[in-house]
């Protein structure tokens, strides 16, 4: 039964997972897209990091709200070292979105825990609103 939980839930991640080695990937579209990055930390036997893939990030995904970031997922056990170079915390899913301020150099904003895409759309507004002034 449990094996057949873990089938289910495995094959409903959220189309927005992405292999160890898109970060690279995601930062140089955010780089010469002049666009933020919003990482997402988390891990496929974390309840709250599946749920923010599969209802939060998916809604707006769908919703065409994600089209002015640059977005990667990391799994926190498959690519560990880079998610403890990005962490700040032991506490999972992290929602980290840097952005550029008007002196070229990255700011970064962080919401820990599962998100509403209301919360998400705040954080990605205010690391927006810099980008626009400049």
């Amino acid at each position: 039964m449990f094996a057949l939980l873990v089938a289910a839930v495995m094959a409903n991640l959220s189309v927005l997972a992405a292999p160890p080695d898109d970060y690279a990937t995601a930062y140089e579209k955010a780089e010469k897209g002049g666009k933020p990055l919003m990482v997402v930390i988390s891990a496929p036997w974390c309840p709250a990091c599946v749920s923010l893939k599969n209802t939060t990030l998916r809604e707006m995904e769908s919703g065409g709200q994600l089209q002015d970031v640059s977005v990667v997922v990391i799994d926190r056990d498959r690519d560990s070292a880079l998610a403890e170079r990005l962490m700040r915390g032991q506490t999972i899913p992290q929602v980290i979105v840097f952005s550029k301020q008007n002196a070229g150099r990255w700011q970064r904003a962080q919401l820990t825990g599962f998100q509403t895409p209301g919360t998400i759309r705040q954080l990605l507004r205010n690391a927006l609103s810099p980008l626009a002034r400049s």
